[in-house]
């Protein structure tokens, strides 16, 4: 049977959605809409600096707070021409920068964000958990990673049919055979990266909202280590 036997190339991704662009919003933006409240929402509760990877046409970038710092990043100049068309339409003080680059290779200091939000687009990354390795870097104690995205179902025979359509769908810049596990297995790997319970969000429930803390140390100990082992627990019965 054909399958995906890695992940999306980043050419394939930039040329996909260079071609989306036109019609992002009209298609997806209802689509998507309650997922894109559910992740602005998380990060308004957090507020401060905040980093959006893959934004797109700017779809998100009027529901943060006015009082946050938001940098919007995407690796599609098309996608970003939509989003800086947006800021010329309306008044949306929380943006600070627009930035064509590559969320494996960014640049931006160590701890410089309160929060990071990736809405639909961990899964169709080249090296997914390069990409999380950076935001881990950028991101600043007390802060969260916060992902949005359709993954894999646990139902066997609608998971055999996303494993079977993925490979079919790759040029479209689709990735529906995603495994949560493999984000589930990345935080683990890190003592001070505590993965708070999942949530099911958007139409029908088939998108996930996954948050992610990154705990503080205090007095060379990492604070409410008891209650990250108890969130793991929560997260694994999900």
């Amino acid at each position: 049977m054909k399958t995906l036997a890695h992940d999306l190339p980043q050419t394939t991704v930039e040329k996909a959605y260079g071609y989306w662009a036109w019609i992002y919003d009209g298609l997806c933006g209802p689509v998507f809409r309650s997922a894109h409240l559910a992740i602005t929402q998380a990060a308004n509760r957090i507020g401060g600096q905040v980093l959006e990877v893959g934004v797109g046409t700017g779809l998100l970038l009027p529901l943060y707070r006015r009082d946050m710092s938001v940098t919007g990043l995407d690796i599609s100049e098309k996608m970003l021409a939509k989003a800086r068309a947006r800021l010329g339409d309306d008044r949306l003080p929380q943006v600070v920068a627009l930035e064509t680059g590559d969320v494996h290779t960014l640049g931006h200091s160590d701890e410089s964000y309160d929060a990071i939000v990736l809405p639909f687009v961990l899964t169709l990354l080249s090296a997914p958990e390069a990409a999380l390795d950076n935001c881990r870097r950028m991101l600043r104690p007390g802060g969260e990673l916060i992902i949005v995205s359709h993954f894999q179902s646990r139902t066997p025979w609608i998971a055999s049919a996303e494993r079977w359509i993925a490979p079919r769908i790759a040029s479209l810049g689709l990735r529906p055979d995603f495994p949560v596990e493999r984000v589930r297995a990345w935080a683990s790997q890190f003592p001070d990266m505590d993965m708070l319970p999942t949530e099911p969000v958007g139409t029908f429930r088939v998108y996930t909202l996954l948050r992610i803390r990154k705990l503080a140390t205090v007095n060379g100990a990492l604070e409410g280590e008891q209650s990250k082992r108890g969130s793991k627990r929560v997260a694994a019965m999900v």
